[in-house]
């Protein structure tokens, strides 16, 4: 890959979804709910790692890890015709899709959103306001919509 600069070290613009560098912990899961997508939290329920759906207390599994072998006409949900296995982010640094319209900064709490707003179930923001406490922090914006976390 060229370069057109020697400086190597920005983050290139990158959905969410992507982990960064190699450090932290990545649990693989078969038994998951269709649906789930890439850079949203998933909760962990009876075995099972599903969406989030607003329901109380969810226990957070993770962050999903984007598959790029995803179909481009599932928006990049996972379905259980094309995909045997879910990767789960529990600790280190990943892209994440965030709530458009808030003021984020470096170091803000994170909290994976279980509201009435179904378009932003699973995305993460920095308001308490139906939503769940995860142990990390925001580290660096990719775009308004897409930050770096850093998951403990």
């Amino acid at each position: 890959m060229a370069f057109a600069s020697g400086i190597t070290n920005e983050i290139g613009v990158v959905g969410s979804g992507e982990i960064i560098g190699s450090a932290g912990v990545v649990s693989s899961y078969n038994n998951f709910e269709e649906g789930l997508k890439g850079g949203l939290f998933a909760k962990f329920n009876a075995g099972v790692v599903e969406l989030i759906d607003g329901t109380a207390d969810p226990v957070v599994a993770g962050v999903v890890k984007r598959e790029i072998s995803s179909a481009m006409e599932d928006a990049g949900t996972f379905k259980a015709d094309n995909t045997i296995m879910v990767d789960v982010v529990e600790s280190g640094l990943i892209t994440v899709e965030v709530i458009g319209g808030l003021t984020i900064n470096k170091f803000d709490a994170i909290y994976a959103y279980n509201g009435a707003t179904t378009a932003d179930l699973g995305k993460v923001t920095n308001d308490a306001t139906d939503a769940v406490l995860v142990d990390g922090y925001f580290y660096k914006e990719i775009n308004p919509t897409t930050w770096i976390i850093r998951l403990k």
